[in-house]
C-alpha cells in the first residue's frame, strides 16, 4: 500500500511539473490577438522621372558601318535648336574617301588604256582588211577567162589565192566585230566600277559633312542608354540611326518605377501610386499606373535580380524642381480594404499543399488550417480559419513540428 501511495504521489508531482513547463512555454511564446482593421496592400519601388513626350536625337543614318562618337554635350545641359550636341570621328571616312579617289584614278587610267588599245586594234584590222581587199581586187581584175592561156598549175594557184583572200576578208570582218564587242564590254565594266567608286566618294563626303548632330528643338539634353543600361558616352561606337539622346518635354513627366519580380503580383493599370523625389522629400506626388511591362528584366547585366517596369502618369508636373532622370521612391496601392483580418507574415506557416497558424488554447497551441488572401510586405490577409479575438503565435512554438 505504501508503494502504491508513493507512485501516486510521484505521478501527481510529475503532472504538476509538466503543467508548469507547458504553462511556462505558453507564456514565453509571443502571440497576437486577431482583429478586424483596415488592410493597405502597397508595393514599394524605386525609379526615376521620365518624360511622356520627347524629341529623339539619333546618330546620322546615311553613313555605312559603325560610328565612333568623338564628343557629346553634357547631360542636363540646356540647348537651343541648331546647337551642336554631338560630333563623330571622321578619320575612317576620310581614309575611305581617299582610297576611293585613288581607285577612281586607276579606273580612269585603265579606261583610257583600254579605249586606246581598242582604237589601235580596230585601226590595224581595218588597215589589214583594206590590203586584203586590194589584193583580192587585183587578183579578180587580172584573171583571164580563157583558161587555155594558163597551165593547169597556174589556174589552180589563181583559184586558191582568190579563195584564200575571200576567207581572210571574212576572218578580218569577224575579228573586227569580236574585238569591238569585247572592248566595249570591258569599257562598260570599267565604267560601272568607276561609278561605284564615285558613289563611294559621294557617300564618304556626305558622311564627312554630317559628322555633327544638331539639336532639333529647345530644351534639356538627356543622354540615351544602350542595351546594357549604360549612358552613351564619347569613345563608344554606335550604329547609324541609333538613339543618341533626347530632349524631353518638361510639361508632362512620368515616374518609371522598378518593382521586384517577387513583389509585383497584383499590380494593374489604373491603380494609384505615390511618389517622392529623393531631392525633394517635402513635395510628394501622386498618379496612376498607365503601363506595365509584360516580362521582368534585370536592371544591371551583372545582377540576376529581375524587375517589372511600371509607368506612372503623374497628376502634376512642375518644371521648377522636376527634371527627367531624378531618382525617386514610390509605392503602388495594389489593394485597400476598410476591414479585414490580417496577421504578420511571420505568423503564417505553409507548405506546398496548405497554410496554417498556431492557435492558442487552454492547453497550449494547436495547428489551424487557414485560407489566405492578399499579402503585403508585412501582413497577410486571412480569409477563412480565424475569428476576431483569436490569438496566434508569432513564431513556431517549442516542440511543434512544421
Amino acid at each position: 500500500m505504501r508503494a502504491v501511495s508513493f507512485l501516486r504521489g510521484m505521478l501527481v508531482v510529475g503532472l504538476i511539473a509538466l503543467a508548469a513547463c507547458t504553462s511556462k512555454e505558453v507564456s514565453t511564446t509571443l502571440t497576437m490577438t486577431v482583429a478586424a482593421k483596415p488592410f493597405d496592400f502597397s508595393v514599394p519601388a524605386k525609379g526615376e522621372l521620365v518624360s511622356a513626350e520627347e524629341v529623339t536625337i539619333n546618330a546620322p543614318s546615311g553613313n555605312r558601318g559603325r560610328l565612333t562618337l568623338a564628343w557629346m554635350k553634357e547631360e542636363n545641359s540646356r540647348v537651343t535648336a541648331g546647337d551642336v550636341v554631338a560630333r563623330f570621328d571622321g578619320t575612317e571616312h576620310e581614309l575611305e574617301k581617299q582610297r576611293a579617289e585613288l581607285e577612281l584614278e586607276k579606273n580612269s587610267l585603265s579606261r583610257n588604256i583600254t579605249a586606246r588599245g581598242l582604237d589601235q586594234g580596230q585601226f590595224a584590222i581595218v588597215q589589214q582588211a583594206g590590203e586584203v581587199a586590194q589584193e583580192k581586187a587585183m587578183v579578180e581584175r587580172f584573171s583571164v577567162d580563157d583558161l587555155t592561156v594558163y597551165s593547169k598549175n597556174e589556174i589552180i594557184d589563181q583559184l586558191l589565192s582568190k579563195d584564200y583572200l575571200a576567207a581572210q576578208q571574212l576572218y578580218l570582218d569577224w575579228r573586227q566585230g569580236s574585238q569591238k564587242n569585247q572592248g566595249e564590254a570591258q569599257l562598260q565594266l570599267l565604267s560601272l566600277e568607276g561609278k561605284n567608286y564615285q558613289d563611294k566618294i559621294k557617300l564618304r563626303q556626305s558622311a564627312l559633312e554630317h559628322l555633327e548632330v544638331l539639336a532639333p528643338a529647345d530644351g534639356i539634353l538627356i543622354h540615351a542608354k544602350n542595351w546594357r543600361g549604360e549612358k552613351v558616352r564619347a569613345g563608344q561606337t554606335l550604329w547609324p540611326g541609333s538613339k543618341l539622346s533626347s530632349i524631353p518635354s518638361l510639361e508632362k513627366l512620368q515616374a518609371r518605377l522598378y518593382v521586384l519580380e517577387t513583389e509585383a503580383a497584383g499590380i494593374e493599370i489604373g491603380q494609384q501610386a505615390d511618389v517622392v523625389l529623393d531631392a525633394y522629400t517635402d513635395r510628394p506626388l501622386s498618379g496612376k499606373v498607365v503601363a506595365l511591362a509584360n516580362i521582368a528584366a534585370p536592371q544591371d547585366t551583372r545582377s540576376p535580380t529581375k524587375y517589372f517596369e511600371v509607368t506612372v502618369a503623374l497628376d502634376q508636373s512642375d518644371s521648377s524642381f522636376m527634371r527627367p532622370g531624378q531618382k525617386l521612391q514610390g509605392t503602388v496601392k495594389v489593394a485597400y480594404k476598410e476591414s479585414a483580418l490580417s496577421i504578420p507574415n511571420q505568423a503564417v506557416f505553409k507548405n506546398e499543399q496548405e497554410s496554417w497558424v498556431y492557435l492558442k488554447n487552454r492547453s497550449g497551441f494547436s495547428r489551424k488550417i487557414i485560407q489566405t488572401g492578399l499579402r503585403s510586405l508585412t501582413q497577410t490577409e486571412v480569409v477563412v480559419g480565424l475569428e476576431p479575438g483569436d490569438q496566434v503565435a508569432l513564431l513556431k512554438p517549442a516542440g511543434e513540428i512544421l
